[in-house]
């Protein structure tokens, strides 16, 4: 069995603008990173409670270069740099975690 690498994205958005970015990632970001790369979209959460206003993506990827050749895709692809200014606006915060599943349903391959 393969080992894969999980990405989880922690983003606090700008008070005002939470359907805004999740319109963003989910019409215009995701589509790119699935596309250019070996990126697969296990899950977008919005969280009920503790810091309101926070998004949480998980990834899942073949490895570390897999993260670094599709993040380089995403900056060359045309509509980045307008993506970039949405971004700016709606984006307060942005913590990557890189994780290893060790048990459960991903680390047993049953989603």
């Amino acid at each position: 069995m393969r080992t894969m690498l999980y990405l989880k994205a922690e983003i606090t958005v700008t008070p005002g603008h939470l359907q805004a970015m999740l319109d963003l990632l989910n019409t215009r970001i995701f589509p790119i990173m699935e596309n250019s790369g070996t990126w697969r979209m296990v899950g977008c959460f919005v969280q009920r409670s503790g810091r309101l206003n926070t998004i949480i993506d998980l990834w899942e990827m073949d490895d570390y270069p897999d993260f670094a050749t599709t993040y380089d895709r995403f900056r060359e692809h045309p509509d980045y740099a307008e993506i970039r200014v949405l971004l700016d606006r709606y984006v307060e915060t942005e913590t990557l975690v890189f994780m290893d599943a060790r048990g459960g349903r991903i680390a047993r391959q049953e989603v």
